[in-house]
């Protein structure tokens, strides 16, 4: 099995239709976040298994919050 790390913008069309199959009512609710090893991100994602591909779509991600490191009063 091919693991895959894939953002959801650059996603082929087959993909896109397995994820609505998959999750007709919508993947909000089956989404996790994850941080990106050596970078400040936490991403959030899912999982879809297609063909013999592990598919680990990137939904979004945003910057770690670390301004209490920053905080020179505490």
């Amino acid at each position: 099995m091919r693991n895959l790390i894939v953002n959801y913008k650059n996603l082929p069309s087959q993909v896109r239709m397995a994820i609505e199959e998959r999750y007709p009512d919508g993947y909000e609710d089956h989404a996790f976040e994850f941080e990106m090893p050596g970078k400040n991100l936490i991403c959030r994602a899912i999982r879809v298994s297609l063909e013999g591909v592990n598919y680990l779509i990137k939904l979004d991600q945003r910057y770690k919050n670390t301004d209490f490191l920053l905080d020179d009063e505490w």
